[in-house]
């Protein structure tokens, strides 16, 4: 079968024939028709994040069981599906506590073993999640994202009396846009650069109260502002950028809550006096669990969040190094391959 494979640290990957998956007791085999990549896939692509070698990369994904393993009751050949990234052991206390994604011995579909930018891939039978008839694949694939987005909200305690910001207006952003209104707060505030734009102006369609331009406006005074000076309830970090913690703290009235989606690839700075004496909390999230990765297909099927206006590209599989070139160009929102 086809398949994108990183073979080593450093740049460059191949499309090229690997052995089709080996079927176990407790897997399905999957036809993919829709993979997204996501900007964790990235550094994968980029060999600047060390993977087991060679790995061939891809958890945003949907298809259909084409093959059953004997252990396997809840599936059949033919159900269509999604699957979740997180596998946990199952038997720690994060994975009874129903918390797998901070299971020691987690797996992750497309990180640690081989993952769905390919004709076919296993995965253990208990992270898919059948799909409804009318969901689409590309809708099935779009659900990780999501469900990433929304661990960070689901935590968050906001109410409908919040002000709340989005830092970001990348797809786990603008999702995040989406799961904070519907929890039917007062304001929803998306902040991102000169370099999401057009991004921004997304973000309003699909229920942004206020945008802010941090390449041309000063987000704290800008909050400042729109709030008549009570300044904001929660921030919502989708970006893991240098500059947004000192940002975002300056954003949030005493007692407030800072909640962290996107990933920090370095130290940034934090004043904890300041946390310490406004009483600021802090937390983040990583993943998402099986339960709440289900909600959120439930959000995408019931049509209370939208994927659509996301999807900016398309490319067959064997196109993947034109799919890579429009990734770094930063030119899109999200691009699915298609096997």
């Amino acid at each position: 079968m086809l398949a994108v494979v990183k073979e080593h640290l450093g740049p460059g990957f191949s499309v090229k024939e690997v052995p089709y998956p080996v079927l176990r007791d407790t897997d399905v085999i999957i036809k993919v028709r829709s993979v997204g990549i996501c900007g964790s896939d990235g550094p994968i692509l980029a060999g600047t994040r060390p993977v087991p070698y060679p790995l061939t990369p891809g958890h945003e994904f949907s298809g259909d069981v084409v093959e059953v393993g004997k252990a396997v009751k809840n599936l059949k050949v033919g159900d269509r599906v999604t699957p979740c990234i997180v596998i946990g052991c199952g038997d720690c206390d994060m994975c009874i506590e129903g918390k797998e994604v901070l299971c020691d011995e987690l797996v992750e579909t497309g990180i640690h073993v081989d993952g769905a930018m390919a004709e076919y891939v296993r995965v253990p039978a208990k992270v898919c999640r059948k799909m409804r008839d009318t969901t689409t694949y590309d809708q099935g694939a779009s659900v990780d994202p999501i469900a990433s987005a929304y661990r960070t909200v689901k935590a968050s305690g906001i109410t409908s009396k919040d002000v709340c910001c989005v830092y970001g207006a990348g797809p786990i952003g603008l999702y995040a846009v989406q799961l904070i209104k519907l929890r039917g707060v007062k304001t929803v505030i998306c902040l991102d650069t000169d370099a999401g734009a057009q991004r921004l102006e997304l973000a309003k369609e699909l229920g942004a109260d206020y945008t802010i331009n941090v390449s041309h406006e000063d987000p704290v005074e800008r909050v400042r502002e729109i709030t008549d000076g009570a300044m904001a309830d929660y921030v919502q970090d989708c970006v893991g950028a240098e500059g947004v913690p000192i940002a975002a703290l300056k954003m949030l009235k005493k007692a407030g809550t800072y909640g962290i989606t996107g990933l920090y690839h370095t130290l940034p700075q934090v004043d904890l006096g300041d946390v310490v004496r406004r009483e600021i909390k802090i937390f983040g999230t990583i993943c998402y669990t099986r339960q709440e990765f289900e909600e959120c297909l439930h959000f995408v099927e019931d049509g209370r969040v939208k994927v659509e206006p996301f999807i900016t590209h398309h490319f067959p599989l064997k196109d993947m190094d034109k799919a890579y070139e429009v990734y770094q160009s930063k030119q899109c929102i999200k691009i699915i391959l298609n096997p």
